[in-house]
């Protein structure tokens, strides 16, 4: 090998797109360019049988913004947001205040496990388990509602009450990661300052309120914007599975009715418009998160 050839590859070996090479061509590859292929298939019409395309243009965009279904996806997915962010938040909140006060190391683990236990299944799995609990005639819930003398409830076939059935699923499923984020930055508090808390006389609520919050304000931050993209994102397993968006779409959230366009009625333009307004909003409430919630984020 001429000393020309060594050079190079002495400067090739050590050049930081090496080690980074792999990981921009896995982002390329499966980030990158199927965002583009999706962009550049909302202007079209295509044939999964034909396997051709018709130029359409603004159509898809201009159709899906007049759907009164999209409309209907997009209140839905405005009151998904609203009842679990306080609720996968909030009380995994409380709950991790609660749990590393708990002396007993064997009593922890055991509330630990326990709370985390729904987290590692499936939004599919864990809605099957959970239609046996919605059964209106055998179900668990009614069978203990009758037992105190309550009617029994149309759980997942109620218009008023199944986005509320799918609520509860997707809160008892996913809790518990956040739960494990906040004990995990609770964790790393140091000891110095509350004991420093303590002997001034901080009562156990001063000191979660004026210490630990500011100081697992990373922690959530990042458990706020990942909830919300669940949210928006993961729980269209649960909608699938126990109302498939019924009865009459009242449960149905926007991905669910991407979903629809493109699986089931096999409009792959249409469903690629929507993905593409899926990812603005994604992308818009992400932006307005980092731009307005991390200036509260202390970090050290």
């Amino acid at each position: 090998m001429t000393t020309a050839w060594r050079g190079a590859w002495r400067r090739l070996a050590g050049s930081p797109w090496l080690f980074a090479g792999p990981a921009v061509a896995a982002a390329i590859l499966f980030v990158w360019l199927p965002m583009a292929s999706t962009l550049g298939l909302s202007f079209f019409d295509w044939s999964l049988l034909r396997q051709e395309a018709t130029w359409r243009g603004l159509d898809h965009y201009r159709g899906t913004l007049a759907n009164p279904d999209f409309h209907l996806a997009l209140v839905n997915t405005g009151v998904y947001l609203a009842a679990l962010l306080p609720l996968q938040v909030g009380i995994p909140l409380v709950l991790a205040f609660a749990l590393v006060r708990v002396k007993a190391k064997a009593t922890g683990r055991l509330y630990r496990t326990a709370l985390f236990a729904p987290s590692v299944l499936s939004f599919p799995v864990a809605a099957v388990v959970w239609l046996w609990l919605f059964n209106p005639t055998v179900g668990f819930l009614n069978t203990l509602g009758g037992a105190v003398g309550l009617p029994p409830q149309r759980w997942l076939t109620d218009p008023d009450i199944a986005i509320w059935s799918v609520i509860i699923v997707a809160f008892w499923k996913s809790f518990g990661l956040n739960l494990l984020i906040f004990l995990a930055a609770l964790a790393n508090v140091p000891t110095d300052v509350t004991e420093a808390a303590r002997i001034d006389g901080a009562s156990p609520l001063r000191q979660a309120i004026d210490i630990e919050l500011p100081l697992i304000s990373p922690a959530l931050f990042f458990a706020v914007v990942t909830t919300i993209i669940v949210v928006l994102d993961e729980i269209v397993g649960a909608v699938d599975v126990l109302t498939e968006g019924g009865p009459y779409r009242t449960s149905s959230n926007l991905l669910y009715f991407l979903y629809e366009r493109g699986f089931r009625h096999f409009q792959f333009g249409e469903a690629a418009a929507v993905a593409v307004l899926i990812a603005a909003i994604v992308a818009g409430v992400t932006w307005a998160q980092f731009r307005f919630g991390e200036r509260h984020v202390h970090y050290d």
